[in-house]
């Protein structure tokens, strides 16, 4: 009798330590908003799922080589519509699979399907068309089918001249880019 009592009194000791562990584990691990929080400062984001930092994303094309890729300083999964909103995105393209092209930006979002980048605030865009600069406050990237699109003023920088317009759409496959309205340009000679 005096064993089985022994092991009543153990077990409600390991019982009274674990209670006692597993309310330290609740009150060290859990915020304000009862959400279990891995870092020390959690600041709940309000339609926000989850959180990365220093992410880099990357497509490939049905023959195995890449399509192309994006980085980001951070993202967050949009609980809403299922939308990554990118902080500091970078976007790395190929046209034709022969010359990279990239366009970065202050913010971004990729959309929920993966086909559609939309870059905003302070976009710059290198490359699109040979040795040039874009340089616009919103672009869409058409990821599926490889084209480029801004309702927004832009300047076209070339290493001769520049020229703005509003408004831009692109056809990478086709190497087509075409200014929609109030196009303006000043170049200087070749030398």
């Amino acid at each position: 009798m005096a064993s089985r009592s022994f092991r009543i009194n153990i077990a409600s000791v390991l019982s009274v330590l674990a209670a006692i562990a597993g309310t330290v584990i609740y009150l060290t691990q859990f915020s304000e908003s009862g959400k279990l929080s891995l870092i020390e400062n959690f600041d709940a984001i309000p339609d926000v799922d989850s959180h990365l930092q220093g992410i880099e994303g990357l497509k490939y094309s049905a023959d195995g080589n890449i399509a192309y890729r994006w980085q980001a300083e951070s993202a967050d999964r949009m609980i809403s519509s299922g939308d990554i909103r990118l902080q500091q995105p970078f976007y790395v393209g190929d046209i034709g699979q022969q010359r990279p092209w990239t366009a970065n930006a202050v913010s971004g979002t990729l959309s929920q399907n993966g086909q559609s980048l939309e870059l905003r605030h302070d976009v710059l865009v290198k490359d699109l068309i040979r040795e040039a600069e874009i340089s616009t406050q919103q672009l869409t990237i058409d990821l599926e089918h490889s084209t480029v699109a801004t309702a927004q003023p832009l300047d076209l920088k070339l290493p001769n001249g520049t020229t703005t317009s509003v408004g831009m759409r692109a056809d990478l496959k086709q190497e087509r880019v075409e200014l929609l309205s109030q196009v303006k340009g000043h170049y200087e000679p070749q030398q």
